[in-house]
């Protein structure tokens, strides 16, 4: 991949195919079955959104629901020292969720580190959809339980190390699917920016996957080599 202007496959969306990059133990598009994929792109439309673009903003209502298609984004929260880092978020999650279930203005901001396509729904059409599959209701049920207890886990995504958030991030195995045209991150600084870490920690855990034949790097890209090999890195 060059560094200049990246290229994008697009694919039929609503298929989808083995894999994940993400902190979420599994992402909404996963938990649903073809036919509620189906009648969320019928209720919704699909938006395309340039990086740095803000999905949601803390503290204000959208009123919509987002499932990612193949962006990658980063969810921050205000501080008194300024934006703090708190997760984030790939192909197939689901954006806006909280502000869904609780009726409340949105807790943090999202942003897109890297844009592309994303299913935006108004609430009302999320809600009429739900009502009919019961499946759907179980998925986001699930989703905001992890979510949650995520928040409060000892060993959050914040405070694993850098490498074994890196090979997460790179397609760390784990249950779930995300949507077909998806694909990890392969610039540094976008992961760097997506984990809230230095780009010199980044080139570290590169390095050390780099020596472990685990990833291939050339300038401007990072080839994954061997993708199961990534779950040796996932509690260093």
């Amino acid at each position: 991949m060059r560094t200049g202007k990246r290229e994008r496959r697009r694919r039929p969306i609503g298929k989808s195919s083995p894999g994940r990059g993400r902190d979420s133990l599994d992402a909404f598009w996963s938990l649903i079955d073809g036919e509620e994929r189906r009648e969320l792109c019928r209720a919704g439309r699909v938006r395309v959104f340039p990086d740095a673009a803000e999905l949601c903003t803390e503290g204000r209502r959208s009123e919509t629901v987002m499932v990612l298609f193949d962006t990658h984004v980063k969810v921050t929260r205000r501080t008194a020292g300024g934006p703090r880092w708190l997760a984030c978020r790939g192909p197939g999650d689901i954006i806006g969720e909280m502000s869904l279930v609780l009726n409340r203005p949105h807790s943090a901001t999202v942003a897109a580190v890297r844009g592309g396509r994303v299913l935006v729904l108004p609430q009302s059409a999320f809600d009429a959809v739900a009502r009919r599959h019961a499946g759907l209701q179980r998925a986001l049920l699930r989703v905001t339980a992890e979510r949650l207890r995520s928040a409060d886990d000892e060993r959050s995504a914040a405070e694993q190390s850098v490498l074994s958030r890196v090979a997460r991030l790179l397609g760390g195995p784990g249950p779930g699917e995300r949507p077909a045209g998806a694909a990890p991150p392969r610039f540094q600084h976008e992961i760097a920016e997506l984990l809230g870490v230095s780009r010199a920690s980044v080139v570290r855990a590169l390095t050390k996957l780099r020596a472990s034949g685990i990833v291939s790097t050339r300038h401007g890209s990072i080839t994954v080599l061997d993708p199961a090999g990534l779950s040796l890195f996932l509690r260093e």
